[in-house]
Formats: structure tokens, C-alpha cells, sequence
């Protein structure tokens, strides 16, 4: 690794993994290596790029500079080299993607017979859970996730926007005073999805105004299938992402519920390692999920 774009992706390698040793298994090299390509790299600028000690690897201030020009330049390589490799090549072999249960079942699952026609070479192994899952060291190649963005350490393309909604059976509402305000919502059984870090606070927005509203009832579940059949069965109020909710407005077994007010809108993002190639595969599965998520929504 003497030449000098080994000491660069050594560099890169190490400031996203903030470690000698992760960064030397990423590479499949030994560490020594990759300590003498870094020590090579600052050598030759006459600059520390990094802050070593015996506990911890950290960027030095001309170190987050060059690391950001220095991903970007490699990212650019990667995509030119895979464009022009991957033209000549069918997709083939395994795919490992992680997506949310909700939206995996209401939305994924019905796109997925005729994404795999269109790839008959590829295997798609899909787990389905609300569990967050490491993409890096759990070895996946993609992963859909919906809401704020935790791990700087992945790559991230929007394909679309989603928000929740507060909806009811009809059923329940019947006899029942209109709600006017969600203040109100302490006052009847509410369904909550049991996600975030405060499923009990719905943070819902009318324009500009502004309401945080403490909820409690029969049910929490972390799974939007059982939350969307509790509402259905009449058993209270639920606050539910729009694509899990689209059969059930259109048969009327739910209808919505102070419909000026819903959350703030959340995006629905492909997330992958920044540190991999990312393969034809991948980018196939996620532009097939967005121009669905895109079709969807002009209907």
C-alpha cells in the first residue's frame, strides 16, 4: 500500500472507521499496513492528519478536510469503474436488504414478484423488523428505513415522503362528539405505535400551529399491521404512517380524524456502507422502490 491512492483509501478507511484494526479488515490487509500508508500520506503533506492514542483514532482539523475531498474522490472512482463494469453484466447473486415490517408488508411485498421476474439471477434475502440494523457489520447491502437518520457512518438517497395520520374506525367515532382539537385525544383510547423514542407523544402539526399530545390506551405494538387492525376493530385512536393506511381509507374501514392535523413529514431513504462499491444490484432495487414509491403517489 506505498503507492499513493493506497495511502489515501488507507486514510478514508481509517476516518470512517475511527480504528487501525477496522479499518485494516475492511482493506483485507494486516494493520501495519495501513498504519504505514497513513504515516506515508502525512509525510508527504507535512501535516497530522490524524489524533492517535493507546484508546481512540480521531480526525485532526486538516484531517476532516482531506477526508471529506478524499471520499469524494474515491466515491467518483467507484461509481466510473462500476458504471463501466456492470453495463456488460446481468444482475446475479445474493442481496441482502433490511426493511421496516410496516412498510415492508403493505408496500415492498407487492413489488417484489415483479422486481424478481425482471432479475431471475438474484437471490433477495429480506428481513423484515422495526430493529435497526448494523449494515456494516452485519453485512447488508441495503437497508429502507423511515424517519430521521441516525448513522453518518452510511450513504443515504431519499426516494419519497411519508406522514402519519390520525385515524379511527367509523364505528368508534359513532356517537362519539367530532374532535376538535388534539388536545383532546386524552380523553379517548389511543393505539400506539410502539417506535421512536417517545411513542406516547404525538407530535402533530396544523400549518403553523403546534401540538405535542400524550396519548395511552389498550394496545402498543411495534407492528403497524396490528396497530392498523386494532383501529379497525373500533378499539381507539392511531396515529399511522400514510402507506399502511391506503386500502383502509379507500374500503372505509378507517377514516381519518382531525385531518388538518398529522406529524411533520418524515422521508423513506435507501441507506447503504459508504465504505463498498455499490453494486448494480443494489442500485437496481432501490431505483425499482422508487419509481413505485413515485407511481404511488401520482395515482
Amino acid at each position: 500500500m506505498s503507492d499513493r491512492f493506497g495511502e489515501i483509501a488507507a486514510f478514508v478507511e481509517v476516518a470512517r472507521q475511527l480504528s487501525f484494526v477496522r479499518a485494516a479488515e475492511q482493506l483485507d490487509v494486516n494493520v501495519s499496513a495501513v498504519s504505514r500508508a497513513v504515516a506515508a500520506l502525512e509525510a508527504r503533506l507535512g501535516v497530522r492528519l490524524l489524533q492517535r492514542s493507546t484508546r481512540r483514532v480521531g480526525l485532526s482539523e486538516a484531517g476532516r478536510a482531506h477526508f471529506a475531498r478524499c471520499e469524494a474522490l474515491l466515491a467518483e472512482l467507484a461509481e466510473a469503474e462500476a458504471a463501466t463494469s456492470e453495463r456488460a453484466s446481468a444482475l446475479g447473486g445474493s442481496l441482502r436488504a433490511s426493511v421496516p415490517s410496516g412498510f415492508g408488508l403493505t408496500h415492498l411485498a407487492p413489488m417484489l414478484p415483479e422486481f424478481l421476474r425482471r432479475h431471475p439471477r438474484l437471490t433477495l434475502e429480506l428481513e423484515m423488523s422495526n430493529r435497526f440494523v448494523d449494515l456494516i457489520e452485519e453485512g447488508y447491502d441495503v437497508a429502507i428505513r423511515v424517519g430521521t437518520l441516525r448513522d453518518s457512518r452510511l450513504a443515504a438517497r431519499k426516494l419519497g415522503a411519508n406522514r402519519r395520520v390520525l385515524v379511527a374506525a367509523p364505528g368508534y367515532l359513532a356517537g362519539r362528539a367530532p374532535l376538535r382539537h388534539p388536545r383532546e385525544l386524552a380523553e379517548h383510547p389511543c393505539l400506539v405505535l410502539d417506535i421512536g423514542v417517545h411513542p406516547d407523544v404525538w407530535p402533530l402539526v396544523s400549518r403553523d400551529a403546534r401540538h405535542s399530545a400524550r396519548v395511552s390506551g389498550p394496545l402498543r405494538s411495534n407492528h403497524v399491521l396490528a396497530v392498523r387492525a386494532a383501529a379497525a376493530a373500533g378499539l381507539g385512536i392511531a396515529l399511522l404512517p400514510t402507506f399502511a393506511l391506503a386500502e383502509s381509507l379507500a374500503d372505509g374501514s378507517l377514516v381519518r380524524v382531525l385531518p388538518r392535523w398529522q406529524t411533520p413529514e418524515q422521508g423513506i431513504y435507501a441507506v447503504y456502507p459508504t465504505h463498498r462499491l455499490i453494486p448494480a444490484k443494489v442500485r437496481a432495487f432501490v431505483d425499482f422502490i422508487e419509481a413505485r414509491l413515485r407511481g404511488a403517489r401520482a395515482e
